[in-house]
């Protein structure tokens, strides 16, 4: 062989163990609440045991009611390692919804407490609100689509009225938007003829 043709060689070797070098696994990292933490897709109900509207979604053809919504549990500024911030978003339809910042027990994956209830900048309370039972559950729901998520159970009682909400963690798949119901019409034809 040419002299060339070794050095190609022995070029491409080098190059070939070099572009070889492995890397260990990143470590993930979690926030202090973790696995307290995260989105739910959930549903409210009231003191009877109703659904509460969330929304309503307007198609060209159809209307549909939403009763589902995302709630969220995340950690303090200061990273706090026994409270964190519970956020139920408003609707122009659902006014139950809460934000504030409340205690946790991340090893019994428990969390309650009292706290004012804030608008959406985070720092102006419109009232207060109080937990009174908050417990997520892991991998104790069946979703939608067969597979399993941490379950997410909350009692709160806002302005005297007390609300459960239930759902489980955020799959990211077609588990999400699966509690919408279409608006039925009564049909106004029906019993009369011409």
């Amino acid at each position: 062989m040419k002299p060339i043709n070794y050095l190609l060689v022995l070029m491409f070797a080098m190059v070939t163990f070099v572009s070889c070098d492995t890397y260990g696994d990143y470590e993930q990292e979690f926030a202090p609440i973790y696995p307290l933490s995260g989105q739910y897709y959930v549903k409210v109900l009231d003191e009877n045991n109703e659904e509460l509207l969330m929304s309503t979604i307007e198609d060209d053809d159809e209307s549909y009611n939403v009763y589902g919504t995302y709630m969220y549990l995340y950690n303090t500024a200061d990273n706090d390692k026994d409270k964190l911030w519970i956020k139920l978003p408003n609707t122009s339809l659902f006014k139950q919804g809460i934000l504030g910042k409340i205690s946790c027990n991340v090893e019994e994956l428990t969390f309650n407490g009292t706290a004012g209830n804030m608008v959406a900048d985070g720092t102006t309370p419109v009232g207060e609100f109080t937990v009174t039972s908050g417990k997520v559950t892991l991998e104790s729901v069946t979703t939608p689509t067969n597979g399993k998520a941490d379950g997410i159970e909350v009692k709160y009682t806002l302005e005297g009225k007390t609300y459960t909400i239930k759902g489980f963690r955020r799959t990211g798949w077609d588990d999400d938007e699966t509690w919408v119901e279409p608006i039925t019409t009564p049909d106004d034809t029906s019993g009369s003829q011409p």
